[in-house]
């Protein structure tokens, strides 16, 4: 009898082995060496290879992990809180160390600052689901959770930001002539602008370092993400900055001065990238990969060709170019804007891929449980 159950159990369970094993693909449907899929390869260094890793050790085939809840809020508060914390330093830069038609990057960086961070409160709530959760998280103050220091680096960079934005307001005239205007004016932004500029590049990168401290492969696998979005923070928050400089029209000095800023951050952005890839290896497949699911063909058309390498290569053209106009005159549009559209273009898309990459790498059990044994 016991041998009897023992054979029935054996042969029920091999069709369904079976079953598990048909939906691996073997060699032959390994994805074809596109320019794309060469590209993951390349940047990965990873070459995937089924037939060995159907070897590797698996429950059943399930997810090692639970999928990560996080959609669109998240992914605009990302993208939101970097332009925030971005504009918010390059203001503060041009405040300390520019020259007098410098000033105006100063003025529309605050401003944009400020707006750019009025919705990332209201996204987060969205995210929780109810107002009170977000409250709760302010009871308790932890060092060593990133959710925790989150939540209080956003709202004392809200107070600084709030505090700046109003100072240059009233400097600017646009809160009138009343005596409350006029102390307003003569407080020290300055003073104010530097303590509150280490919050802005907290919340620049805290989003990465959040994304890290968790288990899922794609995330945690390097620890440059954080350095990543720090750096894509900078380079989509000059592009708004000379966005808006380029529609309102601005010295073309000025605008000089932005495009090789702007050249160099977009530059650090394509070595965080690259490390950020090379380092996470077979996890980043599905960021890059383009297999079923994977993230790669978004990635590599709206991301790194058209939100990164391009506007990069049009800006070196830019900055090579001679332009004999003078100094004084100031210029709107032209192809710089098409380069900052671009830009911001690529910081969105950037943690748009990444985010939902997470949700293809939790499914992974066996990416899983390899990055599990390092």
């Amino acid at each position: 009898m016991d041998n009897t159950r023992v054979s029935e159990t054996s042969s029920s369970t091999l069709p369904v082995n079976k079953e598990r094993e048909n939906k691996w693909p073997t060699s032959s449907q390994l994805p074809q060496p596109t320019l794309l899929e060469t590209l993951a390869v390349w940047t990965t260094g990873y070459r995937p290879d089924p037939v060995r890793e159907l070897q590797e050790k698996s429950y059943y085939d399930y997810p090692a992990l639970k999928a990560p809840v996080w959609s669109w809020e998240i992914i605009w508060y990302f993208f939101m809180g970097g332009l925030a914390g971005g504009c918010y330093v390059l203001a503060t830069i041009a405040s300390l160390f520019g020259a007098k038609e410098d000033r105006i990057v100063a003025r529309v960086g605050y401003y944009a600052s400020l707006l750019a961070l009025l919705p990332c409160p209201p996204l987060l709530i969205k995210d929780l689901g109810q107002p009170k959760k977000f409250l709760n998280m302010m009871r308790v103050f932890k060092v060593k959770s990133p959710m925790s220091m989150g939540v209080w680096g956003l709202l004392t960079f809200s107070m600084f930001s709030a505090l700046t934005a109003v100072i240059q307001a009233a400097r600017d005239g646009l809160l009138g002539k009343w005596w409350g205007a006029k102390l307003l004016a003569r407080l020290p932004q300055r003073a104010l602008a530097v303590p509150g500029s280490i919050f802005a590049i907290f919340l620049s990168g805290y989003t990465g370092v959040l994304l890290a401290a968790t288990s899922i492969a794609v995330w945690s696998r390097s620890r440059m993400l954080g350095a990543l979005f720090v750096s894509s923070a900078f380079s989509t928050s000059t592009a708004l900055i000379s966005c808006i400089l380029r529609i309102v029209g601005a010295p073309v000095k000025t605008l000089h001065k932005l495009e090789r800023i702007e050249w160099v951050n977009m530059l650090i952005e394509l070595v965080n990238l690259l490390a950020f890839l090379r380092i996470t290896g077979r996890a980043a497949r599905a960021l890059v990969g383009t297999g079923p699911r994977e993230k790669g063909p978004t990635f590599w058309s709206m991301m790194f060709g058209s939100g990164l390498v391009l506007p990069w290569l049009l800006q070196t053209w830019l900055l090579f170019k001679k332009q004999p106009v003078s100094p004084r005159k100031k210029k709107r549009g032209g192809l710089g804007l098409i380069v900052s559209l671009l830009v911001l273009l690529g910081g969105y898309f950037l943690r748009k891929t990444v985010v939902e990459a997470g949700h293809v790498s939790s499914a992974d059990a066996r990416t899983s449980l390899w990055n599990a044994r390092r």
